[in-house]
């Protein structure tokens, strides 16, 4: 009886692989299909709010067709280094084009730690990235395209992309071929413009 039992368990489990690889196949090439037909990503994330209580969002856009990489604060970011400003305490992101959700009721909602805390180091990292992006001409570049290293940096800090709304940043590199290139950090540059 143990036998033909276990034996049972064995062959259901394998059925049931089998019916996950066929879904997650299935997932694959819709979104495949998705990014293939896809020509722009781009996306949101907020940032904080100044010590005179405006919203600060950082943007990013992705064009494919000329491989522009574009990233955009709002005006006030620097006033999130100041006293009396207020950093987002989780990570709240949305696509370009989608209704702009409720900050304060976003940032409220869970009192646990979510992720994605901007913090002053945070704002320095970005002040960084956004220099690496408008010079155009370091290792994070190659024959004037962002490298996938610099698309993934940039896409993850933020976003990182939606499967229901949206495709992913990996699929961004792994459908639209950016190109591989040296391997760096955001650290290793300063914040000027001279990288």
């Amino acid at each position: 009886m143990y036998k033909d039992l276990h034996g049972f368990q064995d062959f259901k489990n394998q059925e049931q692989y089998k019916l996950k690889v066929r879904k997650s196949r299935t997932f694959n090439k819709l979104i495949e299909k998705k990014a293939v037909k896809q020509n722009v990503y781009s996306g949101k994330r907020f940032l904080g709010f100044t010590p005179n209580n405006k919203e600060v969002w950082i943007s990013m856009k992705y064009l494919r067709n000329d491989s522009t990489l574009d990233i955009k604060v709002d005006s006030g970011f620097n006033e999130l280094f100041k006293d009396g400003a207020v950093l987002a305490n989780k990570r709240i992101v949305m696509k370009t084009g989608t209704k702009k959700p409720d900050v304060k009721q976003q940032m409220t909602a869970l009192k646990k730690n979510a992720g994605g805390v901007i913090t002053i180091r945070t704002l320095n990292y970005i002040s960084k990235l956004i220099s690496i992006i408008e010079s155009k001409h370091s290792k994070a570049y190659i024959r004037n395209k962002p490298t996938s290293l610099l698309f993934q940096y940039t896409s993850s800090i933020i976003y990182e992309g939606d499967i229901e709304k949206d495709i992913r940043w990996t699929d961004v590199i792994k459908f639209w071929d950016l190109p591989s290139g040296e391997y760096f950090t955001v650290d290793s540059f300063s914040k000027g413009k001279d990288n």
